[in-house]
C-alpha cells in the first residue's frame, strides 16, 4: 500500500532508540523529510546518518522535553529548517515499576512533564504550523497501562492522562483537520524492558529470576499471543495514523498489544 507519505515533513520526540526510532526509520522509508528529537545529540546523528538519502532529509535537535520552552525550540527549529510541518509524533517517555507508597514524588513529577506537559507544549507549538497547513497529524505514543494497572504508579497514571488529553484535542481541532489519535503499545521488544536495568531486570528482581526468563513468563502468562511485539508493529500503525488512508479516525486509543487489554474501551 502507498501511504501518500512521500515529502511531508514530521518531527519525532524520543527518537535516539527503541519506538521513536523504529517509528523514523518507517516513515523514511514512505519518503517522509524527519526532525529528530533527544537529548542525546550523538545518539540522534547516529539514527539519522542511517536514514538520509537523496529524497529524505533529517534534521536533529537536542533538547530536554520537560521543559515547555525545549518543546517549542524543537517544533519552531524544525518548521524553520523545512518551511513546515505535518505530522507530530510525541513518543518520548520512560518508566520503571513503583511502589505506590514509596515512590519518590520528585520522579512522578518528571514522569508528568517529560510525557504529560511534553506533548501538551509541543502540540500546542505544533498546532498554528499544521493549521497553516490546512490539517496534518499528532499522533501521541502512550500505553495499554493507561487503561489498566502495570505496577508503574507514575507512568500509568500519566498515560491514562495522555489518552484522555487526546480525546479532547483531537475534538477541540476536528475542525482545522487535525486528525489527534493515541497509539497504546503493550510490552515491545526494545530498551525499555531489555536494557539493563530496564522492566525485564526490574521484573526478574520480584520474581527472582534473569530479566529475560521475567520477560518470557511475563509475556506466557499475560500476552495471549505469547510474545512480545516488535518496534515495527507500532511505527506501522503510526504511518497508517500519519497518512491520507487514516483520515477518518481520530480521538481514538489504539492497542498494539497481543490481546492483552480485555476491556471494551
Amino acid at each position: 500500500m502507498d501511504l501518500q507519505l512521500n515529502g511531508k515533513v514530521a518531527l519525532i520526540t524520543g527518537a535516539s532508540r527503541g519506538l521513536g526510532k523504529a517509528c523514523a526509520e518507517m516513515l523514511a522509508s514512505e519518503g517522509c523529510h524527519l526532525s529528530l528529537c533527544g537529548r542525546n545529540k550523538a545518539k540522534l546523528e547516529e539514527v539519522a546518518n542511517g536514514l538520509r538519502s537523496e529524497t529524505v532529509k533529517v534534521l536533529t535537535v537536542e533538547a530536554d522535553l520537560r521543559k515547555r520552552e525545549e518543546n517549542e525550540k524543537f517544533v519552531n527549529e524544525s518548521v524553520a529548517h523545512f518551511g513546515g510541518m505535518d505530522i507530530l509524533i510525541n513518543n518520548a517517555g520512560a518508566g520503571q515499576l513503583s511502589d505506590l507508597l514509596s515512590h519518590d514524588e520528585g520522579v512522578i513529577r518528571e514522569s508528568m512533564d517529560l510525557m504529560y506537559y511534553g506533548p501538551l507544549h509541543a502540540s500546542r507549538a505544533a498546532i498554528p504550523h499544521l493549521r497553516t497547513r490546512g490539517g496534518g497529524r499528532i499522533i501521541n505514543i502512550s500505553s495499554i497501562f493507561g487503561k489498566q494497572p502495570g505496577g508503574l504508579v507514575d507512568y500509568d497514571s500519566v498515560k491514562a492522562a495522555l489518552n484522555m488529553l487526546t480525546k479532547d484535542m483531537a475534538n477541540y481541532l476536528a475542525g482545522d483537520k487535525i486528525l489527534v489519535n493515541a497509539v497504546c503499545p503493550g510490552p515491545i521488544k526494545g530498551p525499555l524492558w531489555e536494557e539493563p536495568g530496564g522492566l525485564g531486570d526490574q521484573l526478574g528482581g520480584f520474581l527472582g529470576m534473569p530479566g529475560p526468563d521475567a520477560i518470557e513468563a511475563f509475556a506466557k502468562q499475560n500476552i495471549p499471543l505469547g510474545h512480545y511485539g516488535d518496534p515495527e508493529d507500532v511505527s506501522a500503525l503510526v504511518a497508517y495514523l500519519a497518512s491520507p488512508h487514516g483520515k477518518f479516525i481520530t480521538g481514538q486509543a489504539i492497542n498494539v498489544d497481543g490481546g492483552m487489554v480485555k476491556t471494551l474501551i
